[in-house]
């Protein structure tokens, strides 16, 4: 993959492989049809002023927000799932009575009201409202049953709590719609986690549009399934020290505490190139996933001391000399 750079935008070429209808993808808001970074952003955007403030969206089992609300940042947890809210109501009375944590047990949504949520029967964590991600997730080997649900928007939430210092965003299948409801928000968070789209090219490319235009301009991706092997650093660079271990089931350290080293545009891509190459091999949805050949590459990734071939995690640090002034 070549990548030339011009004082106004960004070329990426070489995709076409990954994106055989395309020769070229342009990065603009909502755009799919070309590889070219437009260099403009949201005008005006600024830092929030809420330093203090996460938003756990797709809180799950609660493991992220009792992480948070340990390092000392007030928390808004967002959960569609009827079970993982009752277990957290009973785990977390003591913030929720103490303002530091509000739980708010509805899917994040376009529209409030109600609406069908897909609860994965065998992988709790892949509840979502995207019929077409239930339907993907039957095709791996899971059941899922429709029950209805509360449906909140991100920007009434937003109005109400105010725009975090972090966001945490993990709701399988409906990702963009928290980062399409930033632009409609003159303050940003400092730092967005989302999880990197890892079967479609398109929709992770997507993903990094609205980030880029958002402000965003220092990323990592972020191998999950080494999550046990991640350690909070002490003295602290977010918060309070906390001596956390981390498993599958948690997001990891966040913000300048995750692991990795910033990383551009250009070299961000580079890294989804070869994570989407290996992963349409060997990834859940990969050519060889049934195959013999995913455990002797797991076994010769490992004795290489190479990653495992995981999911990841896109962390973003918000630019604030990324913004164009009118």
């Amino acid at each position: 993959m070549q990548l030339t750079a011009a004082p106004d935008q960004v070329t990426i070429r070489g995709c076409t492989e990954l994106l055989p209808e395309f020769s070229q993808f342009e990065f603009l808001r909502g755009s799919k049809s070309h590889l070219r970074l437009n260099m403009m952003t949201d005008q005006q955007a600024r830092l929030t002023k809420h330093s203090d403030l996460i938003y756990d969206i797709g809180m799950h089992l609660g493991k992220d927000t009792d992480f948070y609300l340990q390092k000392g940042f007030r928390v808004v947890a967002v959960e569609a799932s009827p079970d993982h809210i009752s277990r957290a109501s009973q785990q977390f009375q003591k913030p929720i009575a103490d303002g530091r944590l509000t739980l708010v047990p509805a899917a994040i949504a376009p529209a409030p009201g109600k609406i069908q949520f897909f609860r994965n029967l065998d992988k709790d964590d892949w509840g979502t409202i995207s019929r077409e991600f239930a339907a993907r997730n039957e095709q791996l080997g899971t059941r899922s049953e429709s029950v209805e649900v509360d449906a909140v928007t991100l920007p009434s939430l937003l109005a109400q709590h105010g725009v975090p210092y972090y966001m945490k965003i993990d709701i399988e299948g409906a990702d963009t719609l928290c980062l399409e409801a930033l632009h409609d928000f003159p303050e940003r968070p400092r730092f967005v986690s989302i999880e990197i789209d890892l079967i479609s090219f398109a929709d992770g490319f997507d993903s990094i549009v609205h980030l880029w235009n958002l402000g965003y301009r220092d990323f990592k991706l972020v191998n999950q399934s080494l999550n046990k092997k991640a350690v909070c650093p002490n003295p602290p660079l977010e918060g309070k020290y906390v001596p956390a271990r981390f498993d599958a089931h948690t997001s990891g350290p966040f913000g300048e505490e995750s692991p990795g080293t910033w990383l551009n545009v250009e070299m961000l891509l580079q890294r989804y190139h070869r994570i989407m190459k290996q992963q349409k091999r060997f990834g859940a949805s990969g050519r060889y996933y049934h195959s013999p050949l995913r455990h002797l590459s797991k076994w010769s990734r490992r004795l290489l001391g190479m990653e495992p071939i995981g999911w990841y995690d896109l962390h973003a640090r918000f630019s604030e000399t990324a913004v164009t002034p009118d």
